[in-house]
């Protein structure tokens, strides 16, 4: 076949040859056959080239050709596999190049690299210049370029998100941590303004009164006799004040102690509205107390009781600007002992109701700015309530006033010396 392919080529071939080494200074020309196999077709290269001692008076042309089954079974495989060692078909780990050679004419393989796992190359270039109608593939085993991409960009958006919620979440909590300590900062402020206006009221009063007195201007004695008791009361309530400052301080630096002891909690309530009922009745309220008198003795700090109890009287006295009721109710209730304070005052709303037992809260309502205050009595309400093993809540809605249940637990000696706390 290929000598009867040389007698009808051969003058042409010797003719192109000729030109070729006249313009281009080669010896050799490179082409491509195909032959009929059976029923396919199959590619086959050919080398031509004019031996020694070729002239114009004697041409001669010699030539050899790369057999189909040389070239993919043995030349094409070796080389493949020698520009692409160490290929290992397990490793998906990383990506790793296949080669593959076809013809210009079908795109199944001739020959491939050992990983090469079919489908279409991502990059092609033509062998012309050495295996003319042949044409060089490459890919990446067990991917392709696009999916590395896609994977790429999938991962950097999903970075690029993670550090946009990163600091988006950076940024909320620095500003709840700034709106907070703003908040807090505010709230101390408005407190040394309320606290210095609780401390100069009672202080002025004692003073007005006592330079009355000491100027002799009451020739009556009853009058005196009431001023008296004007100046001990105030007092009473700046001490109260700065009671409650102190024990503020003491529950902040985690020095508080109580002194718990067997307790007659009707006689203790009663002795305690007792001191009280001069502030009570000079602001015009409508005082009613129940007490029962089968109440059992109660394990307590009879100070911290005392002052939690003066607490919530004297705001249900504050904030009951219009009706002006205060009603202390003490008695048994489901083995323990409720301590009531009722009101007919402001009210507070419901969704504020769970923040008045912070420190330094006050209610938004411009009737409860008015009205100095610490921001402090419920605060150690609370506190104290629950050194004692009880609860304090709260029944109350905006303008028909407010109901604070103080709830103690019936304990003896031994429960609590049980629990840690000192007899």
């Amino acid at each position: 076949m290929i000598g009867s392919w040389f007698d009808l080529e051969s003058e042409d071939f010797i003719a192109k040859l000729k030109k070729i080494k006249a313009t281009e200074g080669r010896h050799v020309y490179l082409t491509n056959n195909w032959v009929t196999r059976g029923d396919k077709m199959q590619y086959q290269s050919l080398v031509l080239f004019m031996p020694r001692g070729s002239t114009a008076e004697h041409p001669a042309l010699a030539g050899f050709v790369y057999d189909t089954d040389y070239l993919s079974n043995k030349f094409f495989p070796q080389a493949l596999n020698e520009v692409l060692p160490n290929q290992n078909q397990n490793d998906t780990s990383h990506p790793q190049p296949v080669m593959m050679v076809r013809t210009a004419k079908d795109h199944a393989p001739l020959a491939a690299s050992i990983c090469w796992d079919g489908g279409s190359p991502e990059v092609e270039r033509a062998f012309d210049g050495v295996f003319p109608g042949l044409i060089l593939g490459i890919k990446l085993y067990g991917t392709t370029i696009a999916n590395i991409s896609s994977h790429f960009l999938r991962t950097a958006y999903l970075i690029l998100g993670a550090l946009s919620l990163l600091m988006g979440g950076g940024m909320l909590l620095t500003y709840r941590n700034v709106a907070r300590e703003l908040a807090l900062a505010k709230l101390k402020s408005d407190f040394v303004s309320n606290v210095s206006h609780e401390l100069r009221t009672p202080l002025a009063l004692i003073r007005l009164y006592a330079e009355t007195l000491e100027l002799g201007r009451l020739p009556n004695p009853g009058k005196r006799q009431e001023y008296y008791e004007i100046i001990r009361k105030e007092s009473e309530r700046l001490t109260s004040l700065i009671n409650n400052i102190l024990d503020f301080s003491r529950i902040e630096s985690g020095k508080k102690e109580y002194s718990f002891r067997e307790t007659d909690v009707a006689d203790l309530v009663r002795g305690t509205l007792e001191s009280y009922r001069f502030e009570i009745e000079q602001n015009g309220f409508q005082f009613e107390q129940k007490i029962d008198n089968d109440l059992p003795q109660v394990w307590v700090d009879r100070e911290a009781i005392a002052r939690s109890l003066l607490n919530l009287v004297n705001n249900a006295v504050k904030y009951s600007a219009t009706e002006k009721y205060l009603g202390v109710n003490l008695y048994r209730h489901n083995g323990g002992v409720n301590l009531e304070v009722v009101d007919h005052g402001i009210g507070i709303p419901v969704k504020e109701q769970p923040k008045i037992f912070e420190k330094f809260y006050r209610v938004g309502d411009p009737l409860v700015h008015n009205t100095k205050g610490s921001g402090l009595g419920l605060s150690l309400v609370r506190h104290i309530v629950q050194a004692h093993g009880g609860e304090v809540a709260v029944e109350s809605e905006p303008g028909q006033g407010s109901k604070f249940i103080i709830t103690l637990p019936v304990q003896t000696a031994v429960v609590q010396q049980g629990k840690g706390m000192p007899a």
